[in-house]
């Protein structure tokens, strides 16, 4: 086949999107939305694809991997605190990490178990014989 590259291309682009619409739709955590509206399939090439957020929710990595036990110090203030809600924290806070959500990977769990690799592989094979049949036909002319 002449144009395989540009197959694998639209098969990576296909799961990239599927998964990505499992991750917002199932396993992504909600609490602005911010996150879930940031879950983009990106850079489908013939090799692969990302499925990540933009720099616009930097924090998606620390939701996705978890964050070990850390100190949190003021950066332009002498102390923490929330002036809105009224609270002080004080010079420093020793956060206790939190647990991971690997949503993008839970959403591939959800993706691959429930079938939607299968069928997608199945309808790139289908596809990709039905072109190389179409070029063997034009070749014995």
């Amino acid at each position: 086949m002449r144009n395989f590259d540009k197959e694998l291309k639209d098969l990576s682009f296909r799961l990239g999107s599927e998964i990505a619409n499992i991750a917002k739709e199932k396993t992504a955590p909600i609490v602005t939305g911010r996150l879930k509206r940031d879950i983009k399939a990106r850079n489908a090439t013939a090799s692969g694809v990302t499925i990540t957020q933009t720099k616009a929710v930097p924090y998606a990595k620390y939701v996705h991997g978890g964050t070990k036990a850390h100190i949190i110090r003021p950066k332009n203030k002498k102390a923490l605190a929330n002036k809105k809600a009224g609270l002080f924290f004080g010079k420093k806070v020793n956060h206790p990490g939190t647990k991971a959500n690997p949503y993008l990977f839970n959403a591939f769990k959800i993706y691959q178990t429930g079938g939607g690799l299968d069928r997608a592989l199945k309808d790139f094979a289908q596809d990709v014989g039905q072109k190389i049949i179409q070029e063997v036909k034009i070749e014995f002319k």
